[in-house]
């Protein structure tokens, strides 16, 4: 996955110096019209327009595109990007991350936070013990985990109202009530 930090290749490609949210990642070509498949990170966003302005980025390099059209099929979003009009020119964007500008997000509903939010929150438990830092967040389909990494080592922390007691994002922490075993 590429690096969180785009500020330095940003600059040198037109690309915003604002935070960006990765939405998806563009795994293969559809049709011959130049059509791509992204394989969104959260299934049921509709964050996705037509006319909106996103970036793509790999390891190397980001781009800033403009999106002609978007439709839903089967588990993916069916993307044209202006300028690809061929299967060639889409095979070129297969493997970059489909980003948007994270001020350019709707606001989170009530009781949800993006999983952007969570990186970098310090984990505590209940009673005060330091877990360390939210290094990532994983789509496991059932619920998503905070991988946390401190002096203790690493440790996964499912977000479910069981286990997860205060989410500060402000603040820069997140409280936990872990059930026996979580820990071990």
């Amino acid at each position: 996955m590429p690096p969180a930090d785009f500020t330095a290749l940003s600059a040198a490609h037109g690309v915003p110096h604002e935070p960006l949210c990765a939405l998806g990642t563009i795994v293969n070509t559809h049709g011959i019209q130049g059509e791509v498949r992204l394989l969104p990170y959260n299934p049921d966003s509709d964050t996705l327009q037509p006319g909106q302005t996103v970036v793509l980025r790999w390891a190397d390099r980001a781009q800033p595109a403009r999106l002609r059209s978007v439709r839903t099929h089967k588990r993916f979003r069916l993307l044209v990007v202006e300028g690809v009009d061929s299967a060639t020119a889409a095979e070129t964007l297969v493997g970059a991350e489909l980003c948007i500008a994270t001020a350019a997000l709707p606001a989170a509903r009530p009781g949800e936070v993006y999983h952007h939010s969570l990186i970098g929150l310090r984990v505590y438990t209940l009673d005060g013990r330091d877990l360390g830092i939210v290094d990532s967040v994983m789509a496991t389909g059932s619920n998503d985990v905070c991988v946390v990494r401190g002096e203790s080592g690493e440790h996964l922390i499912p977000l479910i109202e069981d286990i997860v007691r205060e989410i500060d994002v402000a603040g820069g922490r997140l409280v936990i009530d872990p059930i026996a075993g979580l820990l071990d």
